[in-house]
């Protein structure tokens, strides 16, 4: 009989010990989206509604600033609101502090809108785009 309350009580141990106690190891921000992509969307049912086509980078004469150009489109039935933000970051993707407010955006239904933004140092060489519901 004494055995039948020992098992549960040596299995809860076991469980108790394979637990690991603070600190945890940090997660690579190398495996992080945006890492791997100009363009991130920041709700899975955002994601399901909005694709985004080929940006368009250039160099504005004169200043040298990193302009962007993103065509963002509502595949959905309804209209949303976004909101878009862009940071600029160097040549090794480390943020340079250039970073845009964030922008609410309307997009109609089945529409395509160009998202144009220009960074405010012309040190910036590579950028990410962030989007979410305008909540």
């Amino acid at each position: 009989m004494n055995k039948l309350f020992v098992l549960p009580g040596c299995i809860l141990f076991a469980f108790a010990a394979c637990s690991s106690a603070p600190p945890y190891a940090a997660q690579a921000i190398e495996d992080d989206a945006e890492a791997m992509s100009n363009v991130v969307v920041a709700d899975a049912e955002l994601y399901d509604v909005i694709r985004v086509g080929k940006a368009g980078v250039e160099r504005v004469p004169g200043s040298n600033q990193l302009k962007i150009a993103v065509p963002v489109r509502n595949i959905d039935d309804e209209a949303i609101q976004v909101l878009v933000q862009v940071s600029f970051l160097d040549g090794r993707r480390i943020p340079l502090g250039d970073d845009t407010n964030q922008q609410v955006k309307l997009i109609g239904p089945g529409s395509t809108l160009p998202i144009v933004v220009m960074s405010k140092m012309d040190t910036a060489q590579d950028w990410v785009m962030r989007i979410s519901w305008n909540k």
